[in-house]
């Protein structure tokens, strides 16, 4: 009998034709070429410089503003239908690491997609929506580093000196890409803090990670290209020294990678 089952669908596979499901990806690299807020029939175009990177599970966006200030985001995503992705905040610029979701309706595109977030926020009664257009950009090979991963600890040589950070830190790699965010105290009582961001594309060949900075809200690093060693321990857990000669500072970053 289950012969004859097997048999029989698929021989309406040969006389009908059997499709294909078509596998729904967000995965990829895309630039921000449009941003506008609406509410009312009001729509306030905004100039803003914006990368944002999907991983099988995880995002990450970062960007700059016309006034130079940062804004970036964290977090994991679930695509729940093929035109809508539930966001859930991890850490951002404006949330910390508070529980924050967004409900992103998309529209995608040969070139990329098109995102609407309709509960932005409410301003004195009124309802704002978030209006994105991306193009993706194009990927190379996978890596052993692809995924998101947390900063656990840091330090900064230079000369004599010998200091321990305590930012909050997140790096992204994906399809030749990478990205950090970041959120650093300017004193040391830490009662004022500052954002930054960087992006550009990798290669990881044996111990070193080569990148390249394209773009960052450090305008030190743009245009650079850094050769690092890395040491892996595991599939979980890596380090990195960055030896900059000519800022005569050395930089050693451990990372865990987020599950």
């Amino acid at each position: 009998m289950k012969k004859l089952l097997i048999f029989a669908a698929l021989l309406g596979c040969v006389i009908f034709g059997c499709k294909k499901k078509e596998t729904v990806s967000q995965a990829g690299v895309y630039r921000l070429d449009k941003q506008m807020a609406s509410s009312g029939g009001k729509d306030t175009i905004y100039r803003r410089t914006q990368m944002k990177v999907y991983t099988d599970r995880y995002f990450m966006y970062s960007g700059t503003a016309p006034d130079s200030s940062v804004g970036f985001g964290v977090g994991s995503y679930n695509l729940d239908t093929g035109n809508r992705i539930i966001e859930r905040n991890i850490y951002s610029s404006g949330y910390l690491d508070s529980s924050k979701s967004f409900n992103l309706l998309i529209t995608r595109k040969d070139s990329g997609y098109s995102q609407i977030i309709p509960d932005l926020l409410v301003v004195k009664g009124v309802k704002w929506k978030l209006i994105e257009d991306y193009s993706k950009l194009p990927a190379s090979d996978t890596s052993l580093l692809d995924g998101l991963w947390k900063l656990d600890k840091t330090f900064w040589v230079k000369g004599k000196d010998t200091t321990k950070g305590n930012e909050t830190q997140f790096k992204i790699f994906w399809g030749g890409h990478f990205m950090f965010v970041h959120r650093y105290p300017l004193d040391q009582a830490q009662k004022t803090f500052k954002n930054g961001f960087g992006y550009g594309t990798f290669s990881f060949k044996q111990d070193t990670l080569t990148e390249e900075e394209e773009m960052s809200s450090h305008s030190v690093l743009v245009g650079r290209r850094f050769a690092i060693k890395i040491t892996l321990n595991g599939n979980d857990e890596y380090s990195q020294v960055i030896n900059d000669s000519k800022a005569n500072l050395i930089t050693t970053e451990i990372y865990r990678r987020v599950k």
